[in-house]
């Protein structure tokens, strides 16, 4: 069984967001598409996502709903919050 995150300090970035094991809600900024994901899966899959800061709108990502490439706002949040 895996233990509690246990890092307690700010959460600025993604980064900071998957050591504390926290759930981030991505919003598309041209449909207003929500989908979530936990922090940790988008380090691992966009290793450059790391250092992006949260509560910004960040451009880049591929919207499903769109099918282009747009900007998205990144919230964090523990999980089972909305």
């Amino acid at each position: 069984m895996m233990s509690a995150p246990r890092y307690r300090g700010p959460v600025e970035t993604i980064e900071q967001a998957m050591w504390a094991g926290l759930v981030l809600h991505i919003t598309c900024q041209r449909c207003s598409r929500p989908r979530s994901e936990w922090a940790y899966v988008l380090c691992e899959r966009r290793p450059d996502a790391k250092k992006v800061r949260l509560n910004q709108t960040v451009p880049g990502f591929r919207c499903q709903g769109c099918k282009r490439g747009v900007s998205v706002y990144i919230r964090a949040s523990k999980s089972g919050e909305f």
